[in-house]
């Protein structure tokens, strides 16, 4: 199981953990930050809100399984912000799982997205998996750049404008 940690980003202590179902309000609230634009690089179509049944299974996670890490920082009241989400679903074969990352766009150029991509990575190395996969829009540069840094593959989706990326867990 991944152990939470203190990680800097922007001159700033974040801490990284599994997100788990009492994150539920703050998976709600920071997908509320989104611009529209986000949620079409996220999820490749609009979504209008996030359901508290949506914002259920994202959160509620088995992460023996799957994996869904959130990096947070502590506000001056003490309540924890969800800045970013870092996820992968093992797909049918359980040897390769589709990746997914959102970063809040204030936050975003900090490096927190390469930072959850490797750790991603070094979990699904760990499990015996050779590589990640993931949709990206075509025109997502910043993530594309984030995948190749790390050895990846891409390749047009027919009929899409999006691209398919393979990350190698051997990159790690």
């Amino acid at each position: 199981m991944f152990q939470p940690r203190e990680l800097w980003f922007g001159g700033q202590p974040h801490i990284v953990r599994p997100l788990g179902p009492a994150d539920e309000g703050r998976l709600i609230s920071f997908f509320n930050s989104h611009s529209g634009e986000t949620i079409r690089q996220r999820y490749g179509y609009r979504i209008s809100e996030m359901t508290h049944e949506r914002a259920q299974r994202l959160v509620g996670v088995d992460q023996s399984r799957d994996v869904a890490l959130g990096v947070f920082e502590r506000a001056a009241d003490g309540e924890e912000v969800l800045h970013a989400v870092g996820r992968y679903l093992l797909d049918t074969t359980d040897k390769s799982a589709e990746m997914a990352f959102v970063v809040r766009e204030t936050k975003r150029g900090r490096g927190i997205c390469t930072v959850l991509l490797r750790l991603l990575l070094q979990i699904a190395r760990a499990r015996g998996m050779s590589h990640l996969f993931a949709q990206v829009q075509a025109d997502n540069a910043p993530m594309l750049a984030a995948f190749r840094r790390r050895g990846g593959r891409t390749r047009p989706i027919l009929g899409a404008d999006a691209m398919e990326v393979f990350v190698p867990t051997a990159q790690a």
